[in-house]
Formats: structure tokens, C-alpha cells, sequence
């Protein structure tokens, strides 16, 4: 495992119950937090009672970091602190959701809440074998399946494999368990026109390495309504879906990402990349901002085209295609982030996420998830799981 990713799932690996005897969280959740403090045995109720002592002594420092990494004054460093303190949340959620009121947190959930959130509902996608997680086998089911995805033109596992020739598509390897668009890269166009397989395998040899597997797929060219926005890289919308009261899935978030300079060829939030909400029903974009700190945008920093002008292209059969992904071939999932790109062929699925996250929403929104749709599906898949769980026990 890659130590980067190691130290997310590291990370994650620990739920906080977020206060000590009391939970301090979005009404929402009110009953998945008790069901949770009366199911847990004085060993965790004592050991909750020191973490949430050790977080209050942290969160001056971490306020004060906080603080300086955001230009943020001294008055905002005492309001945060004091609604961290009285609602047991990091100051970063605070200035990245644009905390002003202790109240306002009854509508968000926040990160440190999500992985736990997630792991019940979604256990799969924590494990090494979460089809979401390996990009080759998440391609062969999206075509066993027949969802539009980028054609996958070889595997590299210490050794080339399913080799078929691009004969001139451009083309980039990415490692199938990797995160954030890290190690991607775009091959030389000449690689494309490589039909001999020991020829490609001596090509790709600079951009793969034998630490991981590699899928070499095609790379895909953006619609041309998002030309004066996506600039170099592909610009993908991330579409959560989430399974209803009915156990069909459902759209309850939507997310788009551009880059916000030239060069990039990826468009995440740690490429400096820009993050936006999209209206479900319409696809129009809203305002957009970075993902760590910073102001908003009403136009692209480079090409000056207003974000309110954009409408994303064949936006319901994106949103169909989603939807139709997680119903018919990954149905094991409760929770999947769609990577989806709007092509001039239309929609593809890049990426499925069975972690999705909440800071994308959440803070290109404006508005937290808790009190959207999200916040209901959520506590009700919680709901079924923990007492599902608990029917399990007793039987």
C-alpha cells in the first residue's frame, strides 16, 4: 500500500464519538449517536471521556493553526474557538464550511463524522477488495455491464497485460488503487500509435513502476461547453448517489471540478482545482471556490468565462447513467461518488467512490448535507444497518 494512502485509511480507522458522554452533532443523527452511547460498553464511554478531554485541550493550538494557514484575524480565532469548544468540531471545518454560528452546524456533518458514518454503511468500500478501489476491475465490470467508461487498453502488473492497441487515441496511466489523481500521467502521443506489445511495454516504462498496478486507458477530451473551463485537463462532475427508502439509489449531492490553472491534467482540489455546486435538476453551475481555503469565483481565473453561464451537457442522462451504475452493477454498495465526464461522445463514468466525502458538497454548497436529502437517507441507511446489525446479534 502506498504510504500516502496507508495514512488515510490510518487516519479513518478510529470513529470518534463527538463529545464525551453527550453526542454534539447535527439533529439528524440525534438517534444513531444514541443508539451508539447505549450500546457502548464503559470501557469506549470512558475512553470517548478522555479523547474529548484531549480535544479540548487541542483545539487552541489547532484553532491557532488554523487561523494563520487561512489569513484568518483575531477575532475569528476567538469565535471559532469558542464554537469548536461548545459543538466538538475541528476549526478547519470551521473555516472551510464558513462557520459563523454554533447553530449553523446543525445542518453539516462533519468530516471526522463521515468515515464513521460511512464504515457502517458502506463497510465494503473499507476494504482491500472494494471493487470501487481497483480501477482495473472497476472498469471490467462497468463493461460486463455495459456503462460508458474510457477504453482500457492495458494493464502493466509487473509485466504488460490485455494489451490492444489505441492506434492513435491519446492515452494516460494511472495505478488502479491510487487517490487524488496521484501518479497519473498523459503518455506521449506516439506511444498511441505503438502496435507491437513488447514496443509499448518498453514505452510506458518512464510513467509505471512494479510497486503497483497500472491500467493504460484512454484519455478522454472534455465537451466542447466546458472548452473555456476545463483547460487542460478533463473536467469531471462528482454525482453521490445514495439508496433510498425504497432501496433504489438516488442523487443527493452533485459537485463539478475544473482546474483553475493551465497545466494540470487532473482537476481535484489538491491540484488547486476548483469545486462548485450543480443544480440537480437543471445541471447549470453555481459559483465556484477552491477546496482548502480562499475566496469565491463568479468567472474562471484564466479565461474569464462566468460559471453561471455554464450548463453542463446531456446533465439527465449523466445523472440516468449514475444511477443505472450503482443499481445494475454495483448494487453491493449503499454510497458512491460518480467521477463522471461529459464527453463529446456524452457521459462517462471515470471513477466510482465508495467514500465520497463530504467537503466538496458541503462547502461549494454553502449549505450542509445533514439538512439536505443526504442528511434523511443517511440517518435511515444507518438506521437499517445498526439495527439490522443488532437483529443479527440477538438472533
Amino acid at each position: 500500500m502506498h504510504p500516502a494512502e496507508l495514512a488515510y485509511y490510518a487516519k479513518k480507522a478510529f470513529a470518534l464519538f463527538p463529545g464525551g458522554a453527550e453526542a454534539a452533532s447535527a439533529p439528524a443523527f440525534a438517534a444513531h449517536y444514541e443508539r451508539r452511547r447505549r450500546s457502548r460498553s464503559s470501557a469506549r464511554a470512558m475512553l470517548d471521556r478522555g479523547i474529548a478531554l484531549g480535544f479540548a485541550a487541542w483545539l487552541p493550538s489547532r484553532t491557532f493553526a488554523v487561523a494563520r494557514k487561512y489569513g484568518m484575524d483575531a477575532q475569528w480565532e476567538r469565535q471559532a474557538l469558542a464554537i469548536a469548544r461548545e459543538r466538538f468540531v475541528d476549526p478547519n471545518d470551521i473555516a472551510l464550511f464558513r462557520i459563523e454560528r454554533p447553530e449553523e452546524l446543525d445542518h453539516y456533518i462533519r468530516r471526522f463524522e463521515d468515515a464513521g458514518f460511512n464504515k457502517i454503511i458502506n463497510s465494503q468500500g473499507w476494504s482491500r477488495a472494494c471493487v470501487l478501489v481497483d480501477k482495473a476491475a472497476f472498469y471490467r465490470r462497468c463493461a460486463a455491464h455495459g456503462l460508458p467508461h474510457p477504453a482500457v487498453h492495458a494493464v502493466y502488473d509487473r509485466g504488460l497485460r490485455d494489451f490492444r492497441p489505441a492506434r492513435g487515441h491519446p492515452l494516460i496511466a494511472k495505478p488502479t488503487h491510487g487517490e487524488g489523481g496521484r501518479g497519473v500521467a498523459l503518455l506521449p502521443h506516439a506511444v498511441s500509435d505503438i502496435t507491437d506489445q513488447a514496443a509499448f511495454a518498453q514505452a510506458i516504462a518512464p510513467y509505471v513502476d512494479d510497486r503497483q498496478v497500472w491500467v493504460i486507458q484512454r484519455a478522454l477530451g472534455n465537451h466542447a461547453a466546458l472548452a473555456d473551463y476545463a483547460m487542460d485537463a478533463l473536467a469531471t462532475a462528482r454525482l453521490t448517489t445514495m439508496r433510498n427508502e425504497t432501496g433504489e439509489p438516488e442523487l443527493v449531492s452533485t459537485v463539478l471540478r475544473v482546474p483553475s490553472l493551465r497545466g494540470p491534467v487532473i482537476d481535484n482540489m489538491k491540484a488547486g482545482g476548483l469545486i462548485m455546486p450543480v443544480d440537480f435538476e437543471t445541471g447549470r453551475a453555481g459559483t465556484a471556490c477552491k477546496g482548502y481555503g480562499g475566496g469565491d469565483y463568479e468567472c474562471h481565473p484564466v479565461s474569464g468565462a462566468a460559471f453561471g453561464d455554464l450548463q453542463l451537457p446531456d446533465w439527465e442522462k449523466a445523472v440516468a447513467l449514475a444511477c443505472r451504475a450503482h443499481a445494475a452493477a454495483f448494487p453491493e454498495y449503499t454510497l458512491i461518488g460518480w467521477d463522471i465526464a461529459f464527453t463529446p461522445d456524452g457521459p462517462m463514468v471515470v471513477e466510482g467512490n465508495a467514500k465520497p466525502g463530504v467537503l466538496m458538497p458541503q462547502r461549494s454548497g454553502r449549505k450542509g448535507l445533514a439538512g439536505q436529502r443526504y442528511g434523511e437517507l443517511l440517518a435511515f441507511n444507518l438506521e437499517r444497518a445498526e439495527t439490522g446489525r443488532a437483529g443479527a446479534l440477538a438472533a
